[in-house]
């Protein structure tokens, strides 16, 4: 397992100085307002003009990019500072770009490391022989989707996913603490709050009561660390009406006189009662099957960032180390990953990756302009290829309706 995390690490740092996107700079760029000595990002941006957007991440988010900022600082030198205040669309040019670009990218690829770690710990953990955990840390290693979405981008999902997956690997032994910490990572990004509801209303040890509680406990938590902002308008504009909270609502079948059935709370709500039903809990494999379900619906039936599949690829990992058939998905995911890349309006999701390298490429046309010159429906192409990532959440839906109890 070691020569497996040195390979991926090698690779990691041979990638992640030459490919640059502004998301992961401009979360970083909050961190020096203020001369670091903000904490409160909302209200410091509601009170003073900045012309960056707002933050609309949680609080927990923030305040954990601002303790991983000396690190960046260390690694990148003073003039990183400078940097990160620099223009989304000029920032690559900087003689130091690949300095900066490794330094803003190191808490990511440490992070994507250690989960490659509890990913194989958590498989011995669960009764996994030494060749299908370390099979399952490789998949999460070195799949496309990890590497486009935290080491080609850097983006920061990982300061949610490596929490979760902590918890995870406490939860056989210290199940209260592990919900607290679901609730962190949750107040960091919201995804993983979802994760944690489903994996303690399956918790087979506790009666219903007991996994209410545990549910709880990851909500209490994550309540808590926004519990300081809520009474302000412009942080619930900023933040809790907007991005995911707001999207899985949105997809609905009208039933008339105004009324919508939602379709991502019904399929989630069905996953739910029959995950309790079929006591999934009790298989380890089943659980990671119920988590690839749970992220598939939500991202099959909302407009999704294909850098978000990557919330999917902890628990395929773990599957698929023991059901290789289904690597299929895999390659569908990855497919209509790199379609949907495609059709965006932002180069910086394809040519501009590597402007550090050449930044010529970002005169390149965008190539959903092409294809619209070549009198093709780009739109046409979007919506089957969101249909097939829908059509891959069904699959993994029925999958787990159709599971057998035991």
């Amino acid at each position: 397992m070691r020569k497996i995390l040195l390979l991926a690490a090698t690779l990691y740092l041979l990638i992640a100085p030459f490919t640059y996107h502004p998301d992961n700079k401009l979360v970083l760029y909050y961190a020096t307002l203020g001369s670091g000595k903000v904490w409160d990002i909302y209200s410091y941006l509601n009170t003073n003009y900045d012309a960056a957007p707002k933050f609309h991440y949680p609080p927990m988010h923030y305040w954990v990019v601002k303790a991983e900022y000396p690190l960046v600082r260390l690694v990148g030198g003073k003039g990183i500072e400078n940097w990160l205040r620099r223009g989304a669309n000029e920032a690559f040019d900087d003689p130091n770009i690949f300095l900066y670009n490794l330094a803003t990218k190191l808490p990511i690829l440490g992070l994507v490391l250690l989960t490659g770690w509890l990913i194989f710990k958590i498989c011995l953990q669960q009764g996994f022989d030494n060749y299908k955990s370390k099979w399952a840390a490789a998949i999460w290693l070195f799949n496309p989707i990890t590497f486009y979405s935290a080491i080609v981008m850097g983006q920061n999902d990982m300061l949610a996913i490596a929490p979760f997956m902590i918890g995870w690997y406490l939860l056989s032994s210290n199940p209260w603490v592990a919900f607290a910490i679901f609730g962190l990572a949750g107040g960091i990004k919201t995804y993983p709050l979802i994760w944690a509801i489903y994996l303690a209303m399956t918790y087979y040890k506790f009666p219903l009561f007991k996994r209410i509680l545990l549910a709880t406990v990851s909500m209490g938590i994550y309540y808590l660390t926004m519990a300081p902002f809520l009474r302000y308008e412009y942080f619930r504009t900023d933040v809790l009406y907007s991005g995911l909270a707001t999207r899985m609502f949105e997809a609905g079948i009208d039933i008339g006189l105004g009324d919508r059935v939602l379709i991502v709370p019904l399929l989630l709500g069905i996953l739910l009662l029959v995950a309790i039903s079929k006591k999934i809990g009790k298989s380890f494999v089943n659980t990671a099957k119920l988590l690839v379900a749970v992220n598939l619906i939500i991202l099959g039936f909302i407009h999704f960032h294909p850098q978000w599949f990557i919330w999917i690829v902890p628990f395929l990992s773990i599957y698929l180390a023991t059901h290789k058939k289904d690597f299929l998905s895999l390659w569908l995911l990855l497919g209509v990953m790199i379609g949907v890349v495609l059709l965006f309006d932002d180069k910086f999701l394809y040519w501009g990756l590597l402007s550090p390298l050449n930044n010529g490429l970002l005169n390149l046309p965008l190539i959903r302009d092409v294809l619209v010159a070549k009198g093709m429906d780009v739109m046409l192409l979007s919506n089957l290829l969101h249909t097939l990532a829908a059509a891959v959440g069904g699959y993994w839906f029925w999958k787990v309706l159709s599971e057998k109890i035991k």
